[in-house]
């Protein structure tokens, strides 16, 4: 199942305004990493080993900023914490 575009661009909206909610600055960056599943093959991609990797729909999404205190703060939304 291909994700839709606009479903891309509307998520990346809504963790850019969450980022900006919670640290009260635009972020400088967000990015996203689709996510997969082996169903063969585990941990043996890094030894020239064979693996079936299969894309999914779940991604990590990733806003960042600088700070002037020099703390790396992490939010989760979905535990609603920071650390």
């Amino acid at each position: 199942m291909k994700r839709e575009k606009s479903n891309v661009k509307r998520e990346a909206s809504d963790v850019r305004q969450k980022f900006t909610e919670i640290f009260g600055e635009e972020p400088v960056a967000v990015v996203r990493a689709p996510g997969r599943v082996n169903l063969i093959g585990e941990h043996t991609d890094y030894n020239d080993g064979y693996v079936l990797p299969v894309a999914i729909d779940r991604s990590v999404w990733v806003a960042a900023a600088s700070r002037q205190d020099r703390q790396v703060v992490i939010h989760a939304l979905d535990f609603g914490e920071s650390v």
